[in-house]
């Protein structure tokens, strides 16, 4: 089952518009599976959430959603409120043709001349990689304000190689995958110093989750503008932690958000040869003593000198 899909609301750009003309407006979001058959071909926490998520049973979500993202008992909270502090100068990214071009020298560093780079007129989310059809997507309606490009294409990269990777090592995908994937990708994004401050949103991000577990899509909306996000910034991010959820005045965060950051410093704590050898596959934290080298398509040296420059 693809859970992305599952908790994506259908009608997000009509209620964007209701929620940016109101002052006191709750989203109020629709899901294909309000009025189609679900398909339980899932186990697990991942089974568990979906069957919260069908209920919207906020407890049940909450419990399982920490489950299936790994998600810690808000351990870097103080680290994350430090970061918050200090509300840095904005980047924002304009210029599709930019972030196309530097996704382009990615492709060719990599050799990943087979993957295209296409612009989707889809709401939702900003980059997806789509590595089965050898593409890279972007939203139209993506929003950049603290990110620069070089950092978002190391994100996406990161994604693509260890896709690769699995393939040419033929390493299947690990169960809990998900939450060292992005816990990777999120940290060498932040690992950029230079005209970069995804640190300072993936900190809010992380936040905003805690917040919204108890708290309504206004209240997070709030939230991000009171730290600098401008308002279709704060939409677009609130949307994600409300993901899954149908009456959105309602308290309740769906705590993927969160996870970016989360696990992102548990990749802080690897040492750099540790980092590269999670490239084998889509692998988990949990998988890594079992590969005690890095081996894949790529170079191991193109690797280190692409992630660990400008650090």
């Amino acid at each position: 089952m693809n859970l992305l899909k599952f908790i994506t609301p259908l009608n997000l750009d009509r209620e964007r518009e209701k929620f940016l003309s109101s002052e006191s407006y709750n989203p109020v979001f629709e899901y294909y599976w309000q009025s189609l058959p679900v398909i339980f071909n899932t186990q697990g926490s991942k089974l568990n959430l979906v069957k919260a998520i069908i209920t919207q049973d906020v407890d049940l979500i909450h419990k399982y959603a920490k489950l299936h993202f790994k998600m810690d008992d808000w351990l870097y909270e103080d680290y994350a409120k430090q970061v918050l502090s200090n509300q840095p100068d904005l980047v924002v990214i304009s210029d599709p043709e930019e972030i196309k071009n530097e996704f382009e020298k990615g492709f060719n560093l990599f050799n990943l001349n087979e993957y295209k780079f296409i612009i989707k007129d889809k709401h939702g989310f900003s980059f997806r990689p789509n590595c089965h059809n050898k593409t890279l997507e972007m939203s139209k309606y993506a929003t950049f304000q603290f990110f620069n490009v070089l950092g978002e294409v190391r994100h996406e990269i990161t994604h693509i190689l260890r896709y690769e990777n699995g393939i040419f090592n033929n390493i299947p995908r690990s169960d809990y995958y998900l939450a060292t994937e992005e816990g990777l990708a999120t940290y060498l994004q932040d690992l950029l110093v230079e005209n970069n401050h995804s640190l300072y949103q993936h900190c809010a991000e992380y936040m905003a989750s805690k917040i919204g577990m108890t708290s309504s899509f206004r209240d997070v909306f709030d939230y991000f503008v009171s730290l600098g996000f401008e308002k279709e910034l704060a939409w677009q991010r609130t949307s994600r932690h409300k993901f899954g959820f149908v009456d959105t005045s309602l308290p309740g965060d769906i705590l993927k958000p969160a996870m970016y950051f989360s696990q992102s410093q548990n990749i802080a704590k690897l040492s750099d040869d540790e980092i590269v050898r999670l490239f084998v596959g889509k692998i988990s934290l949990d998988d890594l003593n079992n590969h005690d080298s890095y081996r894949g398509r790529f170079d191991k040296s193109i690797l280190e000198s692409y992630f660990f420059q400008n650090e």
